[in-house]
C-alpha cells in the first residue's frame, strides 16, 4: 500500500471516531424518575363561622391525619410514616380552630375542644423529639399512645357530633379510628380523662 493511501485511511478513521464521539457525548442526560413527594393535608379555606359544608371538610381532613399518626404509632419503626405523622398531627389543630368557630357549638363540644386544644402540643412534642432523637421511640409512643386513647381521641370525636349536629352536616364519623394500643389500654379517670369521661378533665377558666 502506497503512503498516500495509508495517511488517508488513517485521517478518515480518525474523523469517524471523533464524529461517534461528539455524537454520543451531545446525547441528552437520561432522565431521573421524579421524586415522590411526601403526601400532606389539603389546605381548606373554611367561612367565618363554618358552614354545614366546612365542618364536612374539616372532620374529613382530620379522619385522614388522624388515620396517619394511628399508621405510624401501629409501625413506630417506620422512619416514613413517622415523617407523615408529624406533618398530619399538625394539621389536628387547625381542625380543631375551625370547629371552634361553629355557631351555637354545644357546651359538650367546647368542652372537648378545651380538652384538645391542651393536649395536641405534647403529642407534636413527642413525635418531634422522636425525630430528633431527643426521647427513645418506645417512650415517645407509649406517651402519645396513652394520651391519645385516654384523652385526645375520644375528644375529637365529642368534637365532631357536636359540630356536625350544630351545622347540620350529615354523613359525619361520630368517632375517629383509634391505633391498636388503645385495645390493651387502661385510662384511669381522674389521671386521664378517659373515653367515657373526658368531660371531667379539669379546665382552667
Amino acid at each position: 500500500m502506497q503512503l498516500s493511501t495509508l495517511i488517508c485511511a488513517l485521517f478518515a478513521s480518525t474523523v469517524l471516531a471523533a464524529t461517534s464521539t461528539i455524537r454520543t457525548s451531545s446525547r441528552a442526560p437520561t432522565a431521573t424518575p421524579a421524586a415522590i413527594r411526601a403526601a400532606v393535608p389539603r389546605v381548606l379555606k373554611p367561612a367565618t363561622p363554618p358552614t354545614a359544608t366546612d365542618v364536612q371538610n374539616s372532620i374529613t381532613n382530620w379522619v385522614i391525619s388522624v388515620n396517619t399518626v394511628n399508621d405510624y404509632l401501629d409501625n413506630p419503626s417506620n422512619s416514613t410514616k413517622l415523617n407523615s405523622a408529624v406533618v398530619f398531627a399538625k394539621d389536628e389543630p387547625v381542625q380543631l380552630a375551625t370547629l371552634m368557630k361553629v355557631t351555637g357549638l354545644p357546651l359538650a363540644g367546647k368542652n372537648a375542644g378545651t380538652v384538645l386544644m391542651g393536649n395536641f402540643g405534647s403529642i407534636v412534642s413527642n413525635l418531634n423529639s422522636v425525630q430528633t432523637g431527643a426521647m427513645s421511640t418506645n417512650d415517645a409512643t407509649a406517651a402519645v399512645n396513652f394520651n391519645r386513647c385516654c384523652t385526645v381521641l375520644p375528644a375529637i370525636g365529642a368534637l365532631w357530633t357536636a359540630a356536625a349536629v350544630a351545622t347540620k352536616a350529615t354523613t359525619m364519623p361520630a368517632m375517629p379510628n383509634l391505633e391498636s394500643q388503645c385495645g390493651q389500654m387502661i385510662c384511669a379517670t381522674g389521671v386521664s380523662s378517659g373515653p367515657t369521661n373526658f368531660t371531667l378533665a379539669k379546665v382552667v377558666r
